[in-house]
């Protein structure tokens, strides 16, 4: 059994079609979670590498177990903990992609999600076609 490469609402669509959406999906997520991972902490050390920065923010971000809510499935990829002055690190990841009033705004979470998003979907459908077999 097996399906095109598409873009990620039409996967979903097509797990929801094929029913037992709450037995695959989460094995698909972990198989795809570490590549966002990735990305993400490619992105943020290259926009917050300017010669202050320690890598403490990129080495805080994990993926966290899928979960499901009202919208389908998800997974998490998020800084977690504080640092050494007890800033959380998740603080510092919305600081550094939204801006501040003194910080200029260095986007990072949505270029991670474009520049990995073919990627994911390819690890997500070889995931299935071994979990569906």
């Amino acid at each position: 059994m097996g399906f095109r490469l598409m873009g990620f609402d039409e996967f979903a669509r097509e797990l929801e079609r094929l029913g037992n959406i709450d037995e695959y999906a989460p094995e698909l997520l972990n198989a795809a979670a570490p590549t966002l991972e990735k990305e993400l902490k490619n992105q943020v050390s290259k926009a917050a590498n300017k010669g202050y920065a320690t890598g403490g923010l990129k080495e805080s971000i994990k993926a966290k177990k899928p979960g499901k809510n009202a919208y389908g499935h998800y997974v998490m990829v998020t800084a977690e903990g504080k640092d050494r002055k007890g800033v959380r690190n998740n603080e510092k990841l919305a600081y550094l992609n939204y801006g501040t009033q003194k910080q200029q705004a260095r986007p990072v979470i949505s270029p991670a999600i474009k520049s990995s998003e073919s990627d994911c979907l390819k690890i997500m459908q070889q995931k299935f076609n071994e979990v569906t077999k």
